[in-house]
Order: structure tokens, then sequence, then C-alpha cells
């Protein structure tokens, strides 16, 4: 029996679509080795549990990311590499799933996830997520079991000079994994008439904002009421922050996490001080990449929770956006 879950969509439906997607992605590997390798050598990489604010985040050994964890995303730089997002530009043996009109899912080569991929939009544009906010919705529509995420030009973004969104699954994420013990913590701040919430995670490595919600426009105002609540620098085309999003049943659950600083001090550090460290949203839920073993080894602890506290929002800011968005 095929039940409706109110949005147009059927279980039989859903059903459907993540097979759709699994055969995509397993038609790609077998048409592309270099892709298909470096997904094998993911099975391999070292990953160890470390507890930070009394979660358990995991941190991921993996040297194929080192070309995107060292991107240099100056404009300088920008302007001298062809952009590796554009059609033109891409594999001639990558293909794509076409997301609307706008927007196109293609296998990442370069996994963090056993299922990983990015979804560019199809006109070459600037790394901007306010006018896409729906597109991460629609993506959950259609493919209930990704975690859909998003990061800023300036907080992980390796091509920041085109629009993107990134998803994967079959892998552990500590943001969500621990969603109940988070949420059960919250910290609510806005209630929406349909139930919709806004709240503050307030136990978390670092300070975080979550919209949980079924309607759609609804989620989008919510969305948009913490946007503007967020502090913005002079020099920033939006707010810095990382965007996670996953489904759970008809409920929409979204993790924005806001940044203060791109990188980390160790990143830029010399000698035995230097981490290769620059964290993404993903880095932020709670599973940190190292391109480089010997961060992985030193990582523990004290460091984990240093670098949260360094690259996410100082605790004032926080409270200031809370009140902002409580009382508007």
């Amino acid at each position: 029996m095929e039940m409706n879950d109110g949005q147009g969509t059927t279980k039989a439906t859903e059903m459907q679509s993540d097979n759709t997607l699994n055969h995509f992605f397993e038609e790609q590997l077998q048409a592309w080795p270099d892709a298909k390798q470096r997904f094998n050598d993911l099975k391999g990489v070292l990953l160890k549990a470390v507890t930070c604010a009394g979660i358990p985040f995991y941190v991921q050994c993996n040297p194929a990311r080192l070309v995107s964890t060292s991107a240099k995303i100056d404009k300088a730089a920008l302007a001298q590499r062809p952009c590796f997002l554009c059609e033109k530009n891409r594999p001639e043996v990558q293909t794509q799933i076409p997301i609307g009109n706008d927007f196109e899912l293609l296998v990442n080569p370069f996994p963090i996830l056993p299922m990983h991929f990015t979804i560019p939009a199809k006109m070459h544009q600037p790394q901007l997520i306010r006018e896409h906010y729906d597109k991460m919705r629609q993506l959950l529509d259609r493919f209930e079991q990704l975690t859909v995420f998003y990061n800023g030009p300036k907080c992980g973004a390796s091509a920041p000079d085109h629009m993107h969104l990134q998803a994967g699954m079959g892998s552990h994420l500590p943001v969500r994994d621990n969603w109940d013990m988070l949420y059960s913590n919250r910290q609510t701040l806005l209630v929406a008439q349909d139930g919709a919430e806004l709240a503050a995670l307030t136990n978390y490595a670092c300070p975080a904002f979550a919209i949980i919600a079924n309607n759609a426009d609804t989620d989008a105002q919510l969305f948009e009421t913490l946007y503007q609540a967020l502090p913005q620098r002079e020099d920033e085309t939006e707010p810095m922050f990382n965007i996670l999003k996953w489904r759970h049943n008809n409920v929409f659950i979204t993790v924005v996490i806001p940044r203060d600083k791109h990188r980390p001090a160790c990143y830029s550090a010399e000698g035995d001080a230097q981490m290769l460290i620059s964290p993404g949203a993903l880095d932020m839920g709670g599973l940190i990449i190292t391109p480089r073993k010997e961060d992985f080894d030193r990582l523990d602890t004290p460091l984990l929770e240093a670098l949260f506290k360094e690259v996410g929002m100082p605790q004032n800011t926080f409270e200031e956006v809370k009140q902002k968005v409580a009382n508007p």
C-alpha cells in the first residue's frame, strides 16, 4: 500500500528515486576508473573517534582531499583556473541527473562519504545560498536518504565562484547521529503557526541553529529570519555559515552553523604547529577531514574543542543573534 506524505510524493516514489540514485552512482563508477579508485580507497582510510563537547566526533585521514583542503580561493587564483564545476570543463565521462531546470547532480570524484555528490548550478554564478535555499529541500523531496550540505564562499567551498551544494550518505555524521539529544536540549526561539520551529542548539561543539519544519514555505521563512539576524562583514557577500539538512519522514531538519573564521590559525602556522584543517560543513557536522597522517594522529579532544571554538561563532555574538530572532 502506498502512503502519501503530503508533499505530492509517495513512499513507493521515494524508494524508486533512491534506487535511481544508486543506479546512477554505480554506472558512473563503472565508467570512470579514477573516481572508482578514489571511492575504493575511501573504504581503507583511517578513522578514529574523538570526543568533542561530550559527543563522539570522527576524524578521517583522507589524503585525496589535500587538493580541496589546500585550495586557494582568492580572486587571482580563481581567475587563473578553469571552473571545474562548469559543464565545458568537466571530464567527458562525468554525467549528471537534472535537478529542476537550474541544477545538476554529479558524482563527486574526490569523496569524503561512501556516496558523495556535488550539485552545481547550470549557470556560473557566485556561491550564495539565499536564493537557492529551497533547492536543498527539493533534493530531499526526491532523494529521501541524503544529507544535503552547503559550504559558504569562505567556509569550506573550494569553488566559491560557482554556486553548488553537496550531498551524500553512508557515513557517520555526529550532528545527525546525535540529533535527538541535541534537539532535546534546544532553546526554542521562534515557533510558526504550523508548529515549525527555529531553535538554538546550546550543547553542541560550537553555536548552531536549527530549523525543524514540515512545510516548505515556513521552512524558507524561518531561514530568512535567521539569515537577517546573522552578522555580515562589509567585505563578505553573505553571513559566514555552513548548512546541513536532512529529512526524517515528513520533517525537514536544517542545522545552520555560523562561522567566525574560514580556517584556524594552525592552518597557516609553520613547522610543528601547522595542521592542514580547513573546515567545511561535514567537519562542522562532526566528521573532520585531515589529508595528512600527522594531523590525524595529533587531533585529540582539547585540540578539537579549541578548533571549533576558534572557527565557530563567538558566544557573545550567539546570544545577540538569539535575541534578534526571539525579539524581532
